[in-house]
């Protein structure tokens, strides 16, 4: 059974709460803006800054999280239910799906690609576009069939620097 346990404390301390769905307003469960640390077992989640899976996004893989980063940024979680067999993405340096593309995990760096995406499409899979090289930085998650047309208003644009799949377990 996949699940998580969020803290409101580093260090896996304070006020502790279990979930095995999807929370769309942490506020209604008395843990919005509160979360510290966390451990996920199974299945990843991702944690939004805001409530009902909006804003600024984060991805927890299997794992024990004792410090967070963006502690207390947390407004609701949900869990990773879909396929992530066959992981395929098609990003675009121009928006609309115009320009020159690419379709791999890869360190976008690599292949000259790095901040100049704005747009992508996924085919399969859930893919993570990360800020910076090495998974670093702000996080941009997307789901199979998810074709954004432009990264403009999520903040994006131009700034990805790594792209990765989720992998199912083996």
């Amino acid at each position: 059974m996949s699940k998580i346990v969020v803290f409101t404390e580093e260090g896996f301390r304070g006020r502790t709460a279990e979930f095995k769905n999807n929370v769309c307003n942490l506020e209604e469960k008395g843990f919005s803006d509160v979360i510290s640390s966390l451990k996920v077992i199974g299945a990843p989640w991702v944690a939004y800054y805001d409530k009902n899976f909006a804003g600024k996004q984060r991805v927890f893989q299997e794992g024990e999280y004792a410090t967070l980063d963006d502690k207390g940024m947390f407004s609701s979680l949900k869990i990773i239910t879909d396929d992530l067999d066959n992981p395929e993405i098609q990003l675009f340096e121009d928006v609309n799906y115009q320009g020159r593309s690419g379709c791999q995990e890869t360190c976008l760096h690599d292949i000259t690609f790095s901040d100049v995406a704005s747009s992508h499409k996924v085919k399969g899979g859930v893919w993570v576009l990360y800020e910076h090289v090495n998974r670093q930085g702000a996080q941009l998650v997307s789901f199979p069939g998810d074709e954004v047309p432009s990264y403009f208003p999520l903040s994006f644009n131009d700034v990805a620097s790594h792209v990765h799949p989720l992998l199912p377990k083996p």
